[in-house]
């Protein structure tokens, strides 16, 4: 949410700042819980060495239920985004705030091992955008709460950086992994 709120909001406000409250709670909590599950199911897959789109991936036994609940989180998060734009007002808002969500669905409508250009595109629609939507959310966050907010954008942008600029090197390999390096962006952002 990175609109800013200059008073009181007024009755339709209040209601699309819930509404918009409950879908972006709904897809985070959602989507962590769905990956906690998927990798608890899938054989032998690791955090480490597995990206969370390989327990998405055709021809899994994990696909039936991930890719139907991947889809439900990223119509979520993509609601959220137009509620928190109808308090604005302004398209940058909404656009911004939708960005995560409409990578998370490019990247659930083709699945890595069908067209990964696509996949690609979709991951950093969402990883890109993801944690600066929750940094700029300080700006309209009315609790201590939103220090924190900052704090996980930070560590999802941080994340973002060493995801795309030292994928290949041994630092990355041997720390996290591709699928603990995703996981310091995704994580955060589904909080944020």
């Amino acid at each position: 949410m990175t609109s800013r709120n200059p008073g009181p909001l007024t009755s339709s406000q209040a209601h699309d700042f819930r509404r918009a409250g409950f879908f972006f709670t709904f897809a985070g909590a959602a989507f962590l819980l769905l990956i906690t599950v998927l990798e608890s199911v899938y054989p032998g897959y690791s955090v480490h060495a597995n990206a969370i789109s390989d327990l998405r991936a055709i021809g899994t036994q994990t696909s039936l239920v991930g890719e139907p609940a991947a889809f439900l989180i990223a119509i979520s998060w993509f609601a959220g985004g137009y509620y928190v734009s109808r308090l604005g007002g302004r398209r940058g808002v909404m656009i911004l705030n939708t960005l995560p969500g409409t990578g998370l669905l490019l990247a659930v409508l083709s699945p890595e091992n069908v067209n990964v250009a696509v996949h690609s595109v979709g991951a950093i629609l969402a990883f890109v955008p993801g944690p600066i939507v929750a940094i700029l959310s300080y700006r309209t966050i009315r609790s201590p709460f939103r220090y924190f907010a900052v704090f996980l954008g930070m560590l999802a942008l941080a994340g973002t950086i060493i995801e795309f600029g030292a994928y290949n090197t041994a630092f990355f390999q041997q720390t996290l992994g591709p699928g603990g390096w995703e996981r310091v962006i995704v994580y955060p952002s589904s909080y944020g």
